[in-house]
């Protein structure tokens, strides 16, 4: 199945965090983006409930990480971009799970308020 034809995910992008990120879009045509994919996933969601599709999983949760994400102030979204890439790379293993580790510590602790 294509991008295109993959009906969580807008048809330029392959996650919809990737949707918060576009710097192309308006705010307000992100939200009417992702709420489009929310309204799709759920409906993915409910069929797949009642036996009508081919199991494949929903993006429902990624949608409304995103929708949080653009609600966030610019910095915010930034660090939190940043950990949710640094957290799926150890995940796959992809890159020196001790750096990425190193790193993911060293921007939480940026995040923390001083005081």
């Amino acid at each position: 199945m294509s991008r295109q034809d993959d009906p969580q995910t807008h048809p330029n992008f392959d996650a919809p965090i990737e949707i918060v990120a576009d710097p192309s879009l308006s705010k307000q045509e992100k939200a009417e983006t992702l709420e489009d994919l929310e309204q799709d996933a759920r409906q993915l969601a409910i069929a797949s409930g009642e036996g009508m599709s081919g199991g494949e999983p929903t993006a429902l949760a990624e949608v409304l990480h995103a929708k949080e994400a653009l609600e966030l102030p610019s910095t915010d979204f930034a660090y939190e971009l940043v950990l949710k890439d640094l957290e799926a790379r150890r995940l796959t293993g992809d890159g020196d799970a001790g750096l990425i580790a190193q790193a993911a510590a060293a921007l939480a602790a940026l995040r923390k308020p001083a005081g």
